[in-house]
Formats: structure tokens, C-alpha cells, sequence
């Protein structure tokens, strides 16, 4: 299978990791000749792209080893994984579903009627877009548009050149833009019917995904290219968007058999992670280690307390004063026995039920909350709109309560949670007051400045399953999501400077020629990429 790769990193073999056991038939032999066409139908490989959705083990090493300090969603006590351990699985898994998605463009375009295509189209172009638009935003620069094309061309498939982000963002939102103008509840249109693990068939929610991801990707680009973006977004806010309780990601409970197998891994195999002290000046108004200043749900819900039952943040920006850490949280002990935490263990840990529960707990997408938020910032800064601080304050505050009642209604449901659990699975009128009446969160209706920088930090809250759309906020923003000002230079040293994956080592040895043009032979993670403001 080596020997199968597109040496800009699509698989020439098709590798369809289905979700059960009966859709890996018809798949090609590992033996085959490798620039043979596979003979998957079309359900099974359209099953193969969603799943590779699921986040690959070197990517759960980075972003628990570096993405959470680099956020400060988290901060790291020890030892981490290499930056680069997801760089070639990331890659590996983006071509290996860009082939298999070149592969049901060509059956698409070979249909008596292409027309009863249109949902088929639709959906892979949204699983694309997604998909190109997280990966684009490690890397940078990368082969799209002549990438996939091995399985179908064959030799003269094997390399492409690297396009320019700025031309991948176009790309992706003119799929996007197709897709929720050509989906339709009509009879007549194809289906790869039980096949369709992610929605199920239900063309509304595909229609709402597409499209918020649109709005996200417009409300991105904005600062880059204003008259693209303004026209994305307009457009967006005219077509449903994701509401409350659509949250977008896989679920185990939606999806059978699914199972994220690298994210007990992830915790339990060197992770050090502990609560910022930037993420808790956002969830409570004071150090009492009781927890008594606690003003949001959801830190009760993201961490717990060390093995005092204390609830004690680790310094963001850690001083050689700073007090040695311990402990063994995520150890997979604490299954059978919650308070076996370690007597070393000083400061407050990751919550261990985002390890523990692989039957209920989702890898989110993109969620309603984080749709409010960008409408937010939409009516904030009057990207595509007449600036309004009011409809950016309701949606911000619509933001909130939504991010709220999902991560509750997560916990709540979760069949292995027990200590602490929710009582509710919404945000209660009391949590809301509470929450919504806080300094640090109430909206900033006289000052449209720290108004936007509050609906970040309310998005990056949210983010907190999602760190690497945290990363690109970070990026995009211009340093704008928040931040420790304490011992800034231990971030600078440590975190700062990266910016991107570097490309797989393998680029150099088989697409040479298209690598160095990209790249000028310096591949570096420290270069910033095109969206970073």
C-alpha cells in the first residue's frame, strides 16, 4: 500500500475505513495493481470521506501536546509529542479522501442525468469544503486543484502543483454556495441511502451545514478579501443556517459503530494538560479554590479539581517558581475509582470524561453557538451589513446560551458521567442570569471594540473540543482571542512562533519540482500563512 501513494499525498487505492464491518466489501485487495480503478460502489465510497472525519492519533497528540497552549484554551505541564506528529497523517487522510471524491466526480459527470446527482454533489462538496478549509488552514498553500486525480489519470496524475490559499477559500465557497442552491427534497434524486451515515438522509440539516460553514469560511476571508466575503456572507444570512440545537460533528450516538479510538489514547498516553489561568479568568471572578467564584457552567464541565478537590488554574506563563506538577488524571484507573487522581496532583485537570466516554461524547464540526457568534461579529463590525450593536449583542447572548445548553446537554446525557454531572441539560434562568450579568461577559454595547473582542472569547470558549478552529481564530484575528498577559515572553519562546504544519517529508522526495516552488526550499512552521492577518 506504500507504493499506492499520489505523491502529492492522494492514495492512488482508495483505503474506505467504513463505520461497520459489512461496507468494507467490494474494496480492492491490498495486492492489486495500484493504478488499478476501485470497485467500491458508489454508497461505500462516499462512506469512505466521512469516515475520514475522525481526527487521526497524531492529530489528538498536537492538539493536547501543543494547540491548547498555543490557544491558551489549555496549557501543558510537561513533555509534550513532537509538533510535527500530525503532519503526514493529516495529509495522508486529506488526499486519501480527495481521490476517493475525484473518483464520484467522474461517476457524477458519466450519469445519464446529472441532475439527479445534485445531492450526491452537494454532500461531497460540503464534506470536501469542510475538510479542504480545516486542512488548508494547517498548511497553507497545498495541491487542490489537479490533486485526486491518480486513481482516474494515473500516471500523469501522480504530482500537482500547490494553489494558493487565497484560491482555495474561492474555490471551497463557490461549493458551498452550489451546494445549498442545487440540494432538493425532490424523488427523483439518488441516494446512497443507509449509507448516509452523517445526516441520515435529512437534506434540511445538509442544507443549514453548508451553508453555515459558507458563513464561517465568508466571515475568515473577510479581512482579506472584503468583496468576496460581504457578498458570501450576505448571501448566507439569506438561506437557514445551523439553529439552536444543530450541532454539527460525529456522533456515536447518531453513527453506529462509531468509536474515536485515539482520544482515550490521546489523554491517557503522556498528556499533560491542566485549566489555563486564561481560560479561568473567563469562569470565575476570583481564586477561591472552593469554586465558589464560578459564574460559567461550562467550567465545571471542560476541567475539575485537583486531588484536594481544589479548583486551582496552572499559571498560562509559568515562572521557574512555579510549583512542580503531578498527579495521574487521565489514567485509565480512574475509570473504576473517579478520585484516584494522583496526591501529586496540584492543579486542575482536563474533565477525564472527555477520555472516559466513547460512547456519547462527539468530535464537534461546528455548532449553532458558534454560528450566533459569527452573526455577532457579522452585526459587530457590519461585514456584508449595517453595522447593529443590538443584533450583535442578541446574537451574542443567543451565543452563550446555546454553547451553554449543548455542553450541558452533553454531559447530561453522557451514560458515564457521574461526578458532577448537570442536573439540567439546558442552561437554567438562574445559570443564565448569572452567566450574562458577569463583567468579564456582559456585552459591550458602548464600545464595538471590546464588544468583538468578548464575542471571540465567547467562540473560543466554545471552541474547546475544537482547537484548531481556536488556532485559526488566533491567526486570523491578528492575536485578538485572549491571551495571558502575565510572563508574556514564556508564551513568545514556546508557543508564538508556530504557525503552520510543514508539508510530509515525502513531498520533497516525489513532488519535488511543485514542493520547492511552493516553498522556495524553506518549509518552516514558523511562516505565516495567507489568512493570518
Amino acid at each position: 500500500m506504500k507504493n499506492a501513494i499520489n505523491r502529492t499525498g492522494a492514495l492512488i487505492a482508495i483505503m474506505a475505513l467504513l463505520f461497520t464491518g459489512a461496507c468494507k466489501k467490494n474494496f480492492e485487495s491490498i495486492n492489486t495493481d495500484p493504478k488499478g480503478a476501485t470497485d467500491a460502489t458508489t454508497p461505500e465510497v462516499y462512506n469512505g470521506i466521512v469516515s475520514s472525519l475522525p481526527l487521526s492519533a497524531g492529530e489528538y497528540s498536537v492538539m493536547n501536546s501543543w494547540i491548547y497552549p498555543i490557544t491558551q484554551q489549555g496549557i501543558v505541564t510537561s513533555g509534550a509529542y513532537a509538533f510535527d506528529n500530525a503532519r503526514s497523517a493529516v495529509w495522508t487522510n486529506y488526499y486519501t479522501a480527495m481521490a476517493s471524491y475525484r473518483l464520484l466526480q467522474s461517476r457524477i459527470s458519466a450519469a445519464t442525468d446529472t441532475s439527479t446527482m445534485n445531492n450526491l454533489s452537494g454532500m461531497l462538496r460540503t464534506l470536501m469544503a469542510y475538510k479542504t478549509f480545516k486542512t488548508t488552514n494547517y498548511y497553507g498553500d497545498m495541491p487542490y486543484f489537479q490533486s485526486g486525480y491518480a486513481p482516474l489519470k494515473h500516471d500523469s496524475g501522480y504530482t500537482a502543483v500547490y494553489d494558493k490559499q487565497s484560491d482555495i477559500y474561492t474555490a471551497i465557497l463557490t461549493d458551498l454556495k452550489w451546494a445549498v442552491d442545487h440540494f432538493s427534497t425532490d424523488a427523483s434524486q439518488y441516494s446512497v441511502g443507509s449509507y448516509e451515515t452523517f445526516f441520515q438522509n435529512d437534506i434540511s440539516m445538509w442544507i443549514k451545514f453548508a451553508n453555515s460553514l459558507r458563513l464561517y469560511i465568508a466571515v475568515t476571508l473577510y479581512d482579506k478579501n472584503s468583496a468576496l466575503a460581504a457578498t458570501q456572507i450576505t448571501d448566507a444570512l439569506s438561506h437557514p443556517l445551523l439553529a439552536d440545537g444543530d450541532n454539527v460533528g460525529l456522533w456515536p450516538s447518531k453513527i453506529g459503530g462509531l468509536e474515536f479510538q485515539w482520544r482515550q489514547w490521546s489523554f491517557s498516553a503522556n498528556c499533560y494538560l491542566r485549566m489555563g489561568t486564561t481560560m479561568w479568568g473567563l469562569m470565575s471572578s476570583s481564586n477561591d479554590t472552593t469554586g465558589a467564584g464560578i459564574f460559567d457552567p461550562r467550567c465545571k464541565i471542560f476541567f475539575e479539581p485537583n486531588n484536594d478537590t481544589a479548583w486551582v488554574p496552572y499559571p498560562q506563563n509559568p515562572t521557574t517558581s512555579t510549583p512542580t506538577e503531578g498527579g495521574t488524571p487521565y489514567s485509565t484507573d480512574r475509570f473504576k475509582d473517579w478520585y484516584k487522581k494522583g496526591s501529586t496532583l496540584l492543579y486542575s485537570p482536563f474533565n477525564l470524561y472527555f477520555e472516559q466516554d466513547m460512547d456519547y461524547i462527539p468530535e464537534l464540526m461546528l455548532t449553532a453557538a458558534q454560528v450566533h457568534f459569527l452573526k455577532a461579529e457579522v452585526y459587530n463590525r457590519g461585514l456584508g451589513v449595517t453595522a447593529n450593536a443590538t443584533t450583535a449583542q442578541t446574537e451574542y447572548n443567543n451565543g452563550i446560551i446555546a454553547s451553554v445548553s449543548m455542553w450541558k446537554s452533553i454531559a447530561f446525557n453522557s451514560p458515564v458521567w457521574a461526578v458532577s454531572q448537570p442536573a439540567t441539560a439546558a442552561i437554567t434562568p438562574a445559570e443564565q442570569t448569572t452567566l450574562l450579568g458577569s463583567p468579564v461577559v456582559a456585552y459591550d454595547l458602548g464600545s464595538a471594540t471590546h464588544a468583538l473582542s468578548q464575542i471571540y472569547a465567547q467562540l473560543w470558549i466554545d471552541q474547546y473540543r475544537q482547537p484548531w478552529d481556536a488556532w485559526l481564530l488566533l491567526r486570523r484575528t491578528g492575536g485578538k482571542t485572549p491571551m495571558s498577559t502575565d510572563n508574556v515572553v514564556y508564551y513568545t519562546s514556546n508557543y508564538a512562533g508556530y504557525q503552520r504544519f510543514r508539508y510530509p517529508d515525502d513531498e520533497q522526495s516525489y513532488n519535488y519540482d511543485n514542493w520547492y516552488a511552493a516553498t522556495g526550499g524553506n518549509d518552516v512552521s514558523t511562516t505565516k500563512i495567507w489568512i493570518t492577518k
